[in-house]
C-alpha cells in the first residue's frame, strides 16, 4: 500500500504540493502556540537581583479554591505577596542552611541635577534595597563604605549615568518628594556588567525597612546552601524557588509574561486549530476531487472501500507526517519571533525565556496527522458508498446535491452563529467579545459546507445578467459557474474566511477599545488629570487640594483584586480590576453613576462594586464580599454601592487608603482634579515641579493613560491575527492556483472547438471577478451582525469603531488576490498549443 501510494503522490505533485503546503503551515502555526503555551506554564525571566541565591523564597500569589468531586480552580494575585520579616530568622536554623538573607525592595527613582527623573537600565525601574540584602545578587562595593543613615550606596552603572560619584548629594523619590542623601560608595555586581532592566540603590537596612512601608515583612528571601527538604520545613504560603523560576520572585513582569502566553496561545491555539482544519479540509477535498476518475476506476476493477480508503489514509499519512515534521523548526523560530514582537509593543518582559520541550511538537504532529486523515475521509466518504458502475457515472460530472449531513451541519453552524451573535447584547464588559468572533468563525464554517448550494444561487442570480451579454467569453463563464458549483465554492469559500475573520476581529478589538475610552471619557468630570511615568504619590492628591481654586483631587490607583465565593460551584472566583478612590473627593471628579446605595458612604471597611459584578456575585447592598487585596489579605468589606458598568473604571471600587498599602509600590496611577477656573492650572504646574516626572494633563488624556494595556492588548491581538491571515491568504492562494491549473484539460477542448487565446482569457477574467465578487459580498455580510450588536451593546451605535481604510485595504488584498491567483495560471493554460 505505502508503494502504490507513494506512486500516486508522485504522479499527482501538484495537488498533493497544494495539500503538503496547508498542512505546513499549519503546523508552523500550531508548532508556535504550542511552544508559546508550554513558555506560559514553564518559561520565566531569568534572575537577575537574586542571581547568586540558589534559593528564593517568595509568598504564593495564587488563591485557591477546591472543589469536591471537581477540579480545583485557581487564581494568581497580581501585586507581589511579603513574608514575615521574623521568617528570616526561622529559615536561618532549618538544617542544611548557611545563610538566609531577607530582601526589602521598593521603588526609589533618582532625581538628576536638572530635576530630571533618571530611569533605571535598558529604561527599566530603579529600586531601593537594604544593604544586608547586596549578597544576594552579589554587588561588592567598588568605592566608599557601606551606607549608614541619610546615606546610600549606588549602583555604579545608574551613578554613571547620573554623573555621580562617593560623598556628593542625591535626591531619591520614594513615596514622596524627593530627599537629599549622601552618596558613601558605588557598588557593581560582580559576575557581570550590570543588572538587566532595573537598576539598585542601597539604604542603611533600617532606613529600607521604613521607606518600604512594611517594616515587619520582606519581599523575599534568599537562601544559600544544601537545603533538599527546605520545601517540608516552610509554613503554608511560601513558595520555594530556583532555577529560572528564581526570576518571578524579583520580577512580577515574569508571572504577567508567563499568564499573557498562556492567556494568548490558549485561546488562539483554538483558532488556529479550527482555521487549520478547515483550510485542511478544503485542499484535500479540492485534491480528491480531481481525483474522481482515478478513484472511480479503482472501484470498477475492484477495488474494495476498505482498499481504497486504505490508500486515501496511507497518502494522507505520507503528505500530512512529511508536512507536519518539516514545519515544527520554522515553528519554533516563529514562536521566538512572535515573543519579540510581543516584548516589543510591551505585553512580555523582553528577557522572557522560551520553553521548548517535546510535548508541543508531539501534539503538533499528532494534530495535523489527525486532521488530515478525518478531512480527506470524509472528503472521499460519499464515493466509497457508491457501487463501481455508478462511481463510474458520478464521477463524469459534479454530485448533483449535497449530502444530508453536511446540510444538516452547515445548517446548524449558521443557526448557533446567529444566537451567538444575538447573545453579544445581553453579556455586560469586554467578555461580549468572545462571542461575536465565535459567531463570525462558526458562520463563516457553516458557509463553507453551504458553499456549493450558496454559491450555485448567487452565480444563477449574476449568470442571468452574464447571458444577457452577446459575448462569448461572459455566457462560457456563467454556464462554467452554473454548472461547477462546488469547484466555485471552493474558491469563494477560503476568499470569504480571509475577509470575515479579519474584520471581524479587527473591528471588535478597535470597538472595544474605543468603548471604553468612551465610557472612561464620560464617567471622568475632573478638569485635570496629574500623571507620571512612575506612578503618583499619593499625598500629591492632599498638596493638590491645597492649591488656590482646586474644589478637590482623588487618587485613582489601579490594581487587581480576586472575589470568592466558595458557596459558587462552577464559578467561585472572580478577578477584578480594582480602584482605590478618595470617597470624600468624588464630587467633580468621577462621576460614576450609583444604581444602589450611594458611593459617598465608601469609606472604612465598605466597598462599592460594579452592576456586571454585583450580579456574578450574587451580591447587593448590605452584603459583605470576601476579597483578596494584591498582597494576599483577605478583606470582608460590606457593598454600600452599587454603579452602572463602566469599562474605564474597572468592577471594584475601595477607599484608597484600604486598597493602596497592599500594591507593591503604594503609589496611584493619576490623580483626578476638579477646579473652579482655567487659573488653576498654573498652581497645578508649580506643584508639578515639586515632584519630578509629574505631569499636568487635561481630562482628554485620562483615557491615554488608563488604556495602555489595553492598547497593548489590541496590538497583540493584531500581530496573532496578521500572522494568522498570512496563513490563510497563501493557502488561498494555494487552493486557487490548483484549482485553476486542473482546468487543463478544459481549456484545451475550448480551444479545440475553436476558441481563441483571448476568449478563454476572458472567460477566466469574467470568472474571477464573479469569484471575487460573491466572496466580499458573503464575506463583508458575515461580520455585519456579531459587529452591529457588539457595538450597540458597548457604545449604543450599530456602526463598529475603527478607520474604514483598514476595511478597504482588506478587501483589496482579498480581490487581489483571487485575481492574481486565478488570472495567472489561466494565462500559463492558454500558452499551450
Amino acid at each position: 500500500m505505502f508503494s502504490f501510494a507513494w506512486q500516486t503522490i508522485r504522479a499527482r505533485k501538484g495537488g498533493f504540493a497544494a495539500a503538503f503546503l496547508a498542512l505546513f503551515g499549519g503546523a508552523v502555526l500550531l508548532t508556535a502556540c504550542g511552544v508559546l503555551l508550554q513558555s506560559g506554564l514553564f518559561g520565566g525571566v531569568p534572575a537577575q537581583r537574586y542571581a547568586a541565591a540558589p534559593v528564593v523564597l517568595g509568598g504564593d500569589r495564587a488563591i485557591t479554591v477546591e472543589r469536591p468531586e471537581k477540579a480545583d480552580l485557581s487564581e494568581d494575585l497580581t501585586e507581589q505577596v511579603p513574608l514575615p520579616a521574623a521568617l528570616v530568622e526561622q529559615v536561618r536554623r532549618l538544617p542544611g542552611v548557611e545563610r538566609a538573607v531577607g530582601e526589602i525592595s521598593f521603588p526609589a527613582t533618582v532625581v538628576g541635577g536638572d530635576n530630571r527623573v533618571l530611569p533605571g537600565a535598558d529604561q527599566g525601574r530603579t529600586l531601593g534595597h537594604g544593604w544586608g540584602s547586596a549578597p544576594l545578587t552579589p554587588f561588592a562595593l567598588t568605592s566608599g563604605v557601606a551606607p549608614r543613615s541619610g546615606e546610600v550606596v549606588l549602583d555604579a552603572e545608574l551613578a554613571q549615568r547620573a554623573g555621580i560619584s562617593a560623598g556628593e548629594q542625591v535626591r531619591i523619590m520614594v513615596d514622596s518628594a524627593p530627599r537629599a542623601y549622601r552618596v558613601s560608595g558605588l557598588a557593581t555586581p560582580q559576575g557581570r556588567d550590570r543588572l538587566v532592566r532595573q537598576s539598585a540603590v542601597f539604604f542603611h537596612d533600617d532606613t529600607a525597612r521604613t521607606l518600604s512601608g512594611r517594616p515587619d515583612q520582606v519581599s523575599a528571601i534568599g537562601v544559600f546552601g544544601p537545603a533538599p527538604e527546605l520545601a517540608k520545613h516552610l509554613p503554608p504560603g511560601v513558595v520555594v524557588h530556583s532555577g529560572l523560576d528564581r526570576g518571578e520572585a524579583e520580577n512580577l513582569d515574569g508571572a504577567r509574561s508567563r499568564f499573557v502566553l498562556m492567556m494568548v496561545s490558549g485561546s488562539f491555539a483554538g483558532f488556529v486549530l479550527m482555521i487549520v482544519v478547515f483550510v485542511t479540509a478544503s485542499t484535500l477535498a479540492l485534491v480528491l476531487n480531481q481525483r474522481r476518475r482515478e478513484l472511480a476506476l479503482l472501484r470498477a476493477i475492484a477495488a474494495t472501500p476498505k482498499q481504497v480508503r486504505g490508500l486515501i489514509a496511507t497518502e494522507t499519512l505520507l503528505v500530512s507526517g512529511v508536512a507536519a515534521l518539516l514545519g515544527l523548526a520554522p515553528g519554533v523560530f516563529a514562536a521566538q519571533w512572535l515573543l519579540g514582537m510581543f516584548a516589543s509593543i510591551g505585553v512580555v518582559a523582553e528577557d522572557f525565556t522560551l520553553s521548548i520541550g517535546p510535548v508541543p511538537l508531539l501534539a503538533t504532529v499528532l494534530l495535523c496527522v489527525g486532521a488530515a486523515q478525518l478531512a480527506s475521509l470524509t472528503a472521499a466518504r460519499r464515493m466509497l458508498k457508491l457501487k463501481p458502475t455508478a462511481a463510474l457515472g458520478e464521477a463524469a460530472v459534479e454530485p448533483a446535491a449535497l449530502g444530508r449531513g453536511r446540510l444538516i451541519t452547515g445548517w446548524a453552524l449558521l443557526g448557533v452563529a446567529l444566537a451567538g451573535a444575538c447573545s453579544t447584547l445581553f453579556i455586560p464588559g469586554p467578555v461580549a467579545q468572545v462571542p461575536a468572533s465565535m459567531s463570525a468563525l462558526l458562520a463563516i464554517i457553516g458557509l463553507g459546507l453551504l458553499g456549493p448550494v450558496l454559491t450555485s444561487a448567487a452565480t444563477r442570480i449574476a449568470a442571468g445578467l452574464f447571458l444577457r451579454s452577446p459575448r462569448a467569453d461572459r455566457y462560457l463563464a456563467a454556464h462554467n459557474s452554473t454548472a461547477n458549483s462546488r469547484r466555485l465554492a471552493a474558491a469563494v469559500t477560503p476568499l470569504v474566511l480571509t475577509i470575515g475573520f479579519a474584520v471581524t476581529h479587527f473591528y471588535s478589538g478597535t470597538t472595544l477599545a474605543e468603548a471604553t475610552q468612551h465610557q472612561a471619557r464620560a464617567a471622568t468630570t475632573a478638569d485635570y488629570v496629574l500623571t507620571a511615568p512612575q506612578g503618583v504619590p499619593a499625598e500629591v492628591a492632599a498638596a493638590a487640594r491645597r492649591v488656590p481654586g482646586v474644589t478637590a483631587a482623588t487618587p485613582l490607583a489601579g490594581t487587581e483584586v480576586i472575589a470568592v465565593d466558595k458557596e459558587a460551584s462552577e464559578e467561585p472566583l472572580s478577578r477584578s480590576k480594582a480602584y482605590g478612590v478618595d470617597p470624600a473627593q468624588l464630587s467633580g471628579t468621577l462621576g460614576l453613576k450609583a444604581v444602589s446605595g450611594a458611593l459617598t458612604e465608601l469609606r472604612g471597611d465598605t466597598v462599592a462594586l460594579s452592576e456586571s459584578e454585583s450580579s456574578w456575585l450574587g451580591k447587593a447592598v448590605g452584603d459583605r464580599v470576601e476579597l483578596y487585596l494584591g498582597d494576599r489579605t483577605v478583606v470582608t468589606p460590606k457593598v454600600v454601592a452599587v454603579f452602572a458598568d463602566n469599562l474605564g473604571y474597572g468592577d471594584v471600587l475601595l477607599p484608597q487608603d484600604v486598597l493602596l498599602p497592599h500594591t507593591t509600590d503604594r503609589l496611584a496611577d493619576s490623580v483626578l482634579v476638579a477646579a473652579k477656573d482655567p487659573s488653576v492650572h498654573k498652581g497645578l504646574s508649580e506643584l508639578a515641579a515639586t515632584y519630578p516626572g509629574l505631569q499636568v494633563q487635561d481630562r482628554a488624556q485620562l483615557t491615554v493613560a488608563t488604556d495602555a494595556q489595553q492598547e497593548a492588548n489590541l496590538w497583540l491581538n493584531r500581530v496573532l491575527l496578521g500572522v494568522i491571515l498570512l496563513y490563510v491568504a497563501l493557502s488561498v492562494v494555494n487552493s486557487l492556483v490548483t484549482s485553476t491549473l486542473d482546468r487543463a484539460g478544459e481549456v484545451g477542448l475550448l480551444r479545440l472547438l475553436g476558441g481563441t487565446r483571448r476568449q478563454v482569457r476572458r472567460m477566466f477574467r469574467a470568472e474571477s471577478a464573479l469569484v471575487v465578487s460573491i466572496a466580499v459580498l458573503i464575506g463583508s455580510a458575515v461580520p455585519v451582525l456579531p459587529l452591529t450588536l457588539l457595538s450597540l451593546n458597548l457604545t449604543g451605535s450599530p456602526i463598529p469603531a475603527g478607520p474604514p481604510l483598514v476595511y478597504v485595504g482588506i478587501l483589496a488584498a482579498t480581490v487581489l488576490i483571487g485575481l492574481c491567483s486565478i488570472r495567472l495560471p489561466a494565462r500559463r493554460l492558454t500558452r499551450r498549443a
